[in-house]
């Protein structure tokens, strides 16, 4: 109490643009800690698939690149409920091709925790039938390892949908659902 009283001595003594600064920088300090108005945490986006090193992967490359280039706050993760490895010689060049490194981040198993912590989960295939991903958007989508052109086209239609979900979103004020 007694240093607070100090400090408003001191700032009594300084010229009054010092006073506004001080208290106009103070009043900005209380309202971005205030909770109304911290910044939002970014929305987390979940792709599980059977094996987690293909469908999963791909999606959660494609929308890292697609959510950067639109300056979204979105938090993207993906897992397998078997993992495994099953990125064809052909697949991985034409990934490669594309700019597309479905390796970038380990292949991880799913866990109860990644389906609690994320805000949309999304189960391609197979996985949609896991009976912890039943309320899990189910993606029923083409190979890529057998048809990887009509496999990306399917993947860039159903990304475009979910970015224009999650631009809302991020339009929404902190906490709206």
């Amino acid at each position: 109490m007694e240093t607070r009283k100090a400090m408003d001595r001191d700032l009594s003594r300084q010229p009054a643009r010092v006073r506004r600064r001080v208290l106009l920088g103070a009043a900005i300090a209380a309202v971005a800690s205030s909770p109304v108005f911290a910044a939002c945490r970014p929305v987390r986006v979940l792709f599980v698939c059977p094996a987690g090193s293909v469908k999963s992967a791909i999606a959660r490359e494609s929308l890292k690149r697609r959510v950067a280039d639109q300056g979204l706050k979105v938090s993207v993760a993906s897992r397998g409920v078997h993992p495994e490895d099953h990125v064809s010689p052909a697949l991985a060049a034409s990934l490669k091709a594309d700019g597309i490194d479905p390796a970038a981040e380990p292949l991880r198993a799913l866990a109860q925790a990644d389906i609690t912590g994320a805000d949309v989960v999304i189960a391609f295939d197979e996985a949609s039938d896991v009976p912890a991903l039943r309320s899990a958007r189910a993606w029923k989508t083409p190979s890529w390892n057998s048809d990887y052109a009509v496999a990306k086209a399917d993947l860039d239609g159903r990304l475009t949908g979910l970015l224009a979900e999650l631009r809302t979103r991020a339009a929404q004020p902190c906490g709206a659902k």
